[in-house]
């Protein structure tokens, strides 16, 4: 038994292993998958300056940004750019610090640490002046010209709104 457990564990250590370049639909080249990986940080780093237009610049009209799945997703480019610029006036010093970015075919993960004060209104919400400081990751789905056509976060809202004073 344990002879047959030893075999499965590296059958699967061997297939996670191999090479992920093959020819299967929606699959990325290894250097897709870096081209990839420095617009998905190119984007959150421009969050950091507040740059909306460069956090948008590699995004396909059409993205999707589905949030963390609790609202419904926000369609399009401009209406994904408004909602940015609307969470940027809450927390003017919203900031992603310790970026780590890992590819997959097109999709990358970026891993980092979220933060920022509830400085004004948003969303009917009164600014609390209170800050939060959580663990978020990013996933962003590419085509295969580069640009972003989706987007997800994966982060403890729940946590954050706690932080920030504004739920129970």
């Amino acid at each position: 038994m344990r002879q047959l457990l030893c075999v499965i564990l590296m059958a699967g250590l061997i297939c996670s292993c191999q090479n992920k370049t093959d020819t299967v639909a929606g699959s990325a080249t290894p250097s897709a998958q870096e081209r990839n990986k420095a617009v998905a940080l190119a984007s959150t780093q421009a969050m950091n300056a507040h740059d909306v237009a460069g956090m948008m610049k590699d995004a396909a009209p059409d993205m999707i940004d589905y949030g963390n799945g609790e609202d419904p997703a926000i369609k399009g480019r401009d209406s994904v750019a408004s909602m940015l610029k609307m969470m940027i006036g809450g927390f003017p010093d919203l900031k992603a610090d310790s970026l780590t970015a890992l590819a997959d075919g097109n999709k990358v993960a970026v891993f980092y640490t979220f933060s920022g004060t509830f400085k004004n209104p948003m969303m009917g919400m009164k600014a609390t002046n209170k800050a939060f400081h959580i663990k978020d990751v990013d996933l962003f789905e590419f085509n295969d010209s580069g640009k972003i056509v989706s987007h997800r976060s994966v982060q403890a809202n729940c946590t954050m709104m706690s932080q920030l004073g504004v739920s129970h």
